[in-house]
């Protein structure tokens, strides 16, 4: 786990031995797609908190 967050994280360059997903793999798609649809669910819930009428 902790080259997971490591490499996630960006302070290492090297996968972890067992993430070898080739970048053509389907389930890149699958993970920006649930990345996006997790975006777009929550976006609008802090924007009522802006607009505040004194």
């Amino acid at each position: 786990m902790k080259q997971l967050f490591e490499y996630m994280g960006g302070s290492s360059d090297e996968r972890p031995p067992w993430l070898n997903l080739p970048l053509s793999s389907p389930l890149w798609g699958l993970w920006w797609g649930l990345l996006i649809c997790l975006i777009i669910f929550f976006c609008g819930q802090a924007s009522k908190f802006i607009y505040i009428d004194f």
